[in-house]
């Protein structure tokens, strides 16, 4: 029978915590479109992500039926805010690529008129001031 308290428990225990608290700053990264730090916060839980794999394998001796019930919980739920998150990160990523696509469109129509205006107004060269 595994100890209530070990360790290895406290190191899943550990990830788990951080993991939660990097889906909290990627929240607050996301909403106020801080792309550096949102980056980072990625790279940080792809991290820790791999810590909590090997801090698991680590306790498995310690480890029971209860406590990877609960840890399975808190990481379903870190599982499915990810998931939100990054479900709204290529959402916004697909809006700014039909922004950029629309402004590339109409610029494109500007210089076309544009040109078309520049050769009608051709000048004689009276107008300068040469």
């Amino acid at each position: 029978m595994p100890a209530l308290a070990s360790p290895e428990r406290d190191a899943v225990e550990r990830e788990v915590v951080e993991l939660e608290r990097l889906c909290r700053a990627l929240e607050d990264s996301l909403v106020a479109g801080k792309w550096d730090d949102v980056s980072a916060t990625l790279r940080d839980s792809r991290r820790v992500t791999h810590a909590f794999l090997n801090a698991m394998e680590a306790a498995a001796d310690a480890r029971d039926e209860e406590f990877d019930k609960a840890i399975y919980a808190r990481m379903r739920r870190v599982f499915d805010i990810r998931e939100d998150q990054l479900n709204r990160l290529e959402a916004f990523h697909n809006q700014v690529g039909e922004r950029l696509q629309n402004i590339s469109r109409w610029k494109e129509f500007a210089r076309s008129i544009g040109a078309k205006k520049a050769r009608a107004r051709h000048s004689v060269g009276l107008d300068s001031s040469r």
